[in-house]
């Protein structure tokens, strides 16, 4: 069908190396965002593969008498389609999606070569990216050689910090709910070197300090690794992630860093509930307070995503320790709460579905706190 297709289109003579496919001078052109559409077993207009509509298009466009002597004339000299289309055109015709990581990863597996363009670098990375979506081209990215060089990029210092961010992304994207990757990733040291660049995620400016846009990428990847992964979120722990996540991250002065080490908190406690981190929240408990209640009142340019995000946080190690918080705090967070509230009333309309999701995750939060006022001779 190819070769008729192609027959029917362009008229087709043999042609040179590398000379682009001809248009029929036969075609009628089609109208600009005119969908192609065939008919379908049931009698209705609908759309089916691209060749078939690009078949059907063609014929309905073409000279019926021109075609049927240009393939009685291939049929007579015995051609076939590589007689007739360049092979460079065949090989991007039939191209796999194994051939197109394949593409990718050298490009991936050449950024230490200064020739290579960062804008072209940063496309293939882009590209590569869109394709680990798919599960089964997230499973090959190793086997096919391309997870080393991205996280070498990534944590590198060859190139620049917006496309070592890339890097990031595509492996944040790769591991995301993949245990076999995940681990993959890890048996290339991944835990600990990603870790390693958390310091540097400080949010103050100096010639050490990553990017924000490098930090967010790095908090993805490091959630991805680690969600559903029992025995990676234990080695996290003993390296210390999760405490830079609530002594730094919690407190980075950029909201989108805030919000991806709250969010990670949250979702490893939910999983897990005997990490160690829990033990040592007694120790610092004023501190964590003190970051909890400033992230739910908010101040300066308040945002909802983040006052609900340290509500479920709250509520989630209350849910752990409902005695880890000191005396005041319940007082504190109603008034933290409260302003949440007006806040978001007054950005967002009273009796807005956000506002009334906030209030609800106080409620839950206070009757806790509450259990903790009554004394032993009321129960």
């Amino acid at each position: 069908m190819l070769l008729v297709t192609l027959v029917v289109i362009g008229q087709l003579q043999p042609m040179p190396a590398g000379q682009p496919l001809p248009i029929g001078r036969q075609l009628q052109p089609m109208p600009a965002g005119q969908p192609l559409l065939t008919t379908a077993p049931d009698g209705k207009a609908g759309k089916k593969d691209s060749m078939n509509e690009l078949l059907h298009w063609a014929i309905e466009n073409s000279d019926p008498d021109k075609l049927k002597d240009l393939m009685a004339e291939y049929k007579e000299k015995n051609l076939t389609i590589r007689d007739v289309i360049d092979k460079d055109v065949l090989d991007a015709l039939f191209k796999t999606e194994a051939d197109v990581l394949k593409a990718q990863i050298a490009v991936v597996l050449d950024f230490r070569n200064e020739s290579v363009p960062e804008d072209h670098l940063q496309a293939a990375i882009e590209e590569l990216e869109e394709n680990l979506h798919q599960i089964d081209n997230a499973g090959n990215l190793h086997r096919m050689g391309g997870m080393q060089p991205l996280l070498d990029l990534a944590l590198g210092d060859r190139r620049s910090d917006e496309t070592r961010s890339l890097a990031l992304w595509a492996l944040g994207v790769a591991v995301q709910n993949n245990a076999p990757v995940q681990q993959e990733l890890h048996s290339l040291g991944g835990l600990t070197k990603l870790a390693d660049h958390l310091p540097r995620c400080h949010g103050a400016s100096s010639e050490t300090g990553a990017s924000p846009q490098f930090c967010g990428k790095l908090i993805f990847t490091m959630s991805g690794l680690l969600k559903n992964e029992d025995s990676l979120q234990q080695e996290a722990d003993k390296l210390g992630v999760f405490d830079w996540m609530l002594d730094v991250g919690a407190k980075h002065s950029k909201p989108a860093i805030v919000k991806k080490a709250v969010g990670l908190l949250d979702t490893v406690l939910a999983q897990n509930s005997a990490l160690p981190l829990m033990d040592r929240l007694g120790a610092k408990r004023e501190a964590v307070a003190a970051t909890c209640l400033a992230l739910v009142g908010g101040s300066g340019d308040w945002d909802t995503d983040t006052s609900e995000k340290a509500l479920e946080l709250v509520n989630r190690v209350l849910s752990l320790r409902p005695m880890v918080f000191g005396p005041g705090f319940r007082q504190a967070l109603a008034e933290a709460s409260s302003s949440a509230q007006r806040s978001c009333e007054k950005k967002l309309g009273t009796g807005d579905e956000l506002c009334a999701g906030l209030a609800d995750l106080a409620g839950q939060a206070d009757r806790v706190l509450a259990a903790q006022d009554v004394s032993d001779d009321e129960l």
